[in-house]
């Protein structure tokens, strides 16, 4: 992680973190819920266990994709101004 300075001045986002955290917590909150419905005894357990953790995947990988897509912009930012090339600010 970044110094405190960089996150108090969202240098640095908290976000992709808590992402990765709440990532996981669905994927339990998945496994869990097919559980239920496998000692249930309802067919549908393992649709849930298939498409539910591949659409919680592909859900946080596009919101995580966001902040790299971010991160990748800044760092062209830094490498233009270490260049010494203006950049055009609107």
């Amino acid at each position: 992680m970044g110094t405190l300075k960089d996150f108090l001045s969202f240098k640095r986002l908290l976000m992709p973190y808590m992402l990765q955290i709440l990532f996981w917590a669905g994927i339990g909150g998945t496994l869990y819920g097919t559980y239920w419905l496998y000692t249930h005894d309802n067919w549908a357990w393992w649709m849930a266990l298939v498409f539910g953790t591949l659409m919680t995947r592909l859900i946080f990988e596009s919101l995580i994709l966001r902040f790299r897509t971010y991160e990748r912009l800044v760092a062209i930012s830094n490498r233009l101004e270490a260049m010494g090339k203006p950049q055009k600010e609107e």
